[in-house]
């Protein structure tokens, strides 16, 4: 269509000829009968307007066609009016309102063919009065070249009306051209100057991070922190600006998935925790009736939330942000609605206007206290649009501000998003004392949040606010688990820590607070919300398995994966606890090990070059003799989804590498059976690690300058340590592997690229990112999590750019490695890559909304 069709006036003009033409034709109809003139060009007439009406409704041609249309039957009813004796001298004027009417659609070739026929039409009525007999007198003559003059003047005027129209048009059109392309270039601009910015940004925050875990002098730490914090800031901003960019140039795409509201919360709490002020409070109230499980946009989802509640926190002084979650069913599943309420300065009218304006800020013309690019709301507006939600905005100066955005969701499970094992069981306790805060609202929202709490759960919860209530209740009520704000205990530590030893307990406190060394209590950080409850209520706890060593002697175990450094760092964990190992270093080799012999678990790495980790478990479950044996997802994939979607595909348990025995002793309580768990007093002797075989004792006792000579070349000794159980030999002999190794495994990478197999690469550098990380070394691993993606995405471009780099740096590691441990080359193994190792024997009151007892 050209700019004519594409303008809603020129539009609006074919309906109003349409419009004329019918009226004209009914007023034509009547003087018609009363005039008695002959009656049979009304048939076609009238047929003209119904055409034109169906063609218009049913759009049937193009808009030029459709008003060529209009004009011929326009001109046919013309002519017949002005054929007539006694209208030949009144046709100027209905022509000349014809003109004005067509000057509407600015074409030029339309006012000459009108003008064409109204001369047709003059002449002949001339004509037709010639043959009457009629005298042509003076009069007559100059009454008809009046209005020849007339008609000339007004198709003149429309044609220059409608030459500076176009003009004006296409100056305009211009104008809107230059604009929006400067505006795409500015979005452009930034876009990439954010996409630039973005990797030394997160080099700043990796490496900084790095140096505060090595930095023991409290000032530099400090120091560190606010580079790191600035780096996060800097980041966000940059993401904001690649968002803002995308919804101003309307390219926004989602990615609808499955996701659970608790993976979303837990990951944005803890990304928001970090900038939350200790004096405010955040507490996030979820209605039990959510589902559990929905399908939307996730990444959309979590910046609508973060941008709101970051929002109410920069604009909140005193008081605190309150964020409630609730659905309301549809037909199509159901909307979830996201309140967003802070205690904070308000809004006026005009700002609320103008709070969806790019850039802008409530603040920015007074005292500018809050931060950011302003174009949080925009973003919120732009993904809420883009998912098929609403936004509404209520605010008051000084009384704070109320963001309701509402969010279509499918419903893939029914089942509330809150549930806990065994409730019945379970009876809570709450040393908590609302009367400290100051603002009323807050102590309103953390009653209300409390109270979904319990009503989800279906618990019991007794609280109190002071000591003395407090010793009343455990007196009357058995509790199984206390939970106890940060300033309440500090009212009577020796107390709470007494009742740590009997009952779980649970201090909820902001960052920073420290419980005294050997407290049985643990911490839940702020904010205190139903999730994190519901973990430690399902946990498993065993009050004197914290004084207990967890074994699992006889087990018999196999751990596939397609890394020989992950298969030694099993092998070593696992036979600390006992277990029988078997390796295998694929999924073929897997299942003929399955079909050989007998497992009691069996340990399952993902991304492995042939068959996959969950092609494998699905082999594995159609033989009937493992259709019950537990199978454990132990990969490097640990993004915030991963849990789920391992354990929809059919695991039973989920380990992220590098190993965390916190989390692998708890995975391994839950899928074996209670038979099978064994505890030892921590004053029994500990089983002793195997000894190497003569061949493998080639790594000396170590003096600790070897540990500060690790640090220098940028290891993290401390976390390197920690997945290796603690232990140092362990250790440095993973450090020699992977020195020894990585020649030959760079030279593989090289070939996978050379050969343009990217999908075999994405195996390899995500083994070696899972390896730098267990190593210490955390800069790297993360850039091989980012040649991993690449991979994943297909971004051969990027991996050009940085594989080179990334592989020289690890390379020098790997040589600096063997020079500080004093390596040689790895002679070739003759053995096969499946081995088996044996382990060594070893000889209140019930809760109310006032806190009153009841």
């Amino acid at each position: 269509m050209n700019n004519y069709e594409k303008n809603n006036l020129f539009q609006a003009s074919q309906l109003t000829i349409l419009l004329s033409l019918s009226v004209f034709s009914v007023i034509l109809s009547v003087e018609a009968f009363l005039m008695s003139w002959e009656l049979w060009p009304l048939i076609p007439i009238m047929i003209g307007v119904s055409v034109s009406w169906m063609v218009h409704i049913q759009q049937r041609l193009t808009g030029n066609q459709r008003l060529w249309l209009y004009t011929t039957f326009v001109m046919f009813s013309f002519f017949y009016y002005g054929s007539h004796q006694t209208s030949v001298f009144d046709t100027v004027a209905v022509m000349a309102m014809i003109m004005i009417l067509y000057t509407m659609v600015c074409i030029k070739p339309l006012i000459t063919f009108l003008q064409m026929i109204y001369y047709l039409t003059l002449g002949y009525g001339l004509l037709m009065l010639w043959h009457s007999g009629e005298r042509f007198d003076t009069l007559l003559w100059s009454r008809a070249l009046m209005n020849a003059v007339v008609i000339t003047a007004v198709s003149i005027i429309s044609r220059t009306i409608i030459e500076k129209w176009t003009e004006v048009m296409a100056h305009s059109h211009s104008e809107i051209e230059k604009l929006t392309d400067a505006t795409d270039r500015l979005n452009d601009f930034l876009a990439n100057v954010s996409h630039e910015t973005r990797t030394p940004i997160n080099a700043i925050i990796g490496l900084s991070g790095i140096c505060i875990d090595e930095e023991e002098n409290a000032e530099r730490r400090a120091n560190l922190i606010s580079v790191r914090e600035a780096g996060r800031r800097v980041a966000e901003q940059i993401s904001d600006i690649l968002d803002f960019t995308e919804i101003d140039r309307k390219k926004l795409t989602n990615h609808y998935e499955d996701y659970m509201l608790s993976s979303v919360l837990n990951d944005l709490v803890e990304e928001i925790r970090p900038f939350k002020p200790k004096e405010l409070e955040l507490i996030i109230d979820v209605d039990p009736a959510i589902p559990s499980v929905m399908n939307t946009d996730i990444s959309k989802l979590r910046k609508i939330l973060r941008h709101l509640i970051m929002n109410g926190l920069k604009y909140t002084h005193e008081g605190g942000v309150y964020v409630r979650l609730y659905t309301i069913q549809e037909s199509y599943g159901v909307n979830l609605l996201i309140k967003v309420t802070d205690t904070g300065i308000g809004m006026t009218e005009d700002e609320l206007e103008r709070i969806f304006e790019r850039y802008f800020q409530a603040d920015s013309g007074r005292s500018r206290q809050g931060g950011g690019l302003g174009l949080g709301m925009t973003i919120v507006q732009g993904f809420t649009a883009s998912l098929g939600g609403f936004i509404r905005v209520s605010s008051k100066p000084g009384e704070g501000t109320t963001v309701t955005v509402s969010l279509p969701q499918k419903v893939v499970d029914p089942v509330s998003c809150m549930s806990i094992s065994r409730p019945e069981k379970l009876c809570l306790g709450a040393f908590l004392h609302l009367d400290k805060y100051a603002n009323p609202n807050v102590r309103e929202y953390y009653n209300m949040m409390i109270h979904n709490i319990v009503k989800g759960f279906g618990v019991q919860m007794h609280r109190v606010d002071h000591v003395a209530n407090l010793k009343k209740l455990l007196a009357s009520v058995q509790l199984t688990h206390l939970f106890i704000a940060e300033e309440e205990y500090a009212t009577a530590p020796e107390l709470i820590e007494s009742i740590a030893q009997k009952i779980i307990t649970v201090v909820v406190a902001n960052d920073g607070f420290r419980l005294p060394e050997g407290s049985k209590a643990r911490i839940m950080a702020k904010p205190f919300y139903c999730f994190p409850v519901a973990a430690i209520l399902n946990a498993e706890h065993n009050l004197d398995a914290l004084d207990e060593r967890i074994s699992f002697p006889g087990i018999r175990a196999l751990v596939v994966d397609d890394e020989p450094m992950n298969l030694t760092v099993a092998q070593n964990i696992f036979k600390r606890y006992g277990m029988k190992v078997t390796t295998a270093s694929s999924g073929s080799d897997a299942l003929d090990l399955c079909r050989e012999r007998s497992f009691d678990i069996v340990f399952m790495d993902h991304m492995m070059p042939g068959m996959d980790g969950v092609e494998a478990l699905k082999r594995i479950r159609s033989n009937k003799n493992y259709a019950e044996i537990p199978v454990v997802a132990l990969t490097a994939n640990a993004v915030s989804t991963a849990r789920e979607t391992f354990l929809a595909a059919g695991f039973d348990g989920f380990v992220s590498k590098p190993i965390e025995l916190v989390d692998l002793e708890r995975v391994l309580r839950k899928v074996l059976r209670k038979s099978l768990v064994t505890y030892q007093s921590a004053e029994q002797s500990n089983p002793q690690p195997e000894q190497p075989a003569a061949a493998e004792q080639s790594v000396p006792e170590q003096p600790l300058t070897v540990m500060q000579q690790l640090k220098a070349c940028g290891l993290n000794t401390a976390d390197g340590l920690k997945y290796c159980a603690g232990d140092d030999e362990f250790y440095l002999s993973m450090l020699r592997q992977f020195s020894e190794e990585y020649a030959e495994r760079a030279d593989r990478m090289q070939t996978f690229l050379a050969d343009g197999d990217l999908k075999n690469y994405e195996i390899l550098v995500h083994a070696l990112k899972s390896n730098l990380k267990m190593l210490g070394s955390e800069a790297l691993s993360e850039r091989a999590k980012e040649m991993e993606f690449a991979a994943k995405d297909g971004n051969a471009a990027l991996i050009a750019e940085k594989h080179g780099v990334l592989n020289d740096d690890c390379r020098s590691l790997a040589v600096e490695l063997l020079r500080i441990l004093g390596g040689e080359s790895r002679p070739e193994s003759d053995t096969d890559e499946i081995m088996e190792f044996l382990p060594e024997d070893d000889s209140v009151t019930e809760f109310a909304p006032d806190g009153e007892e009841g």
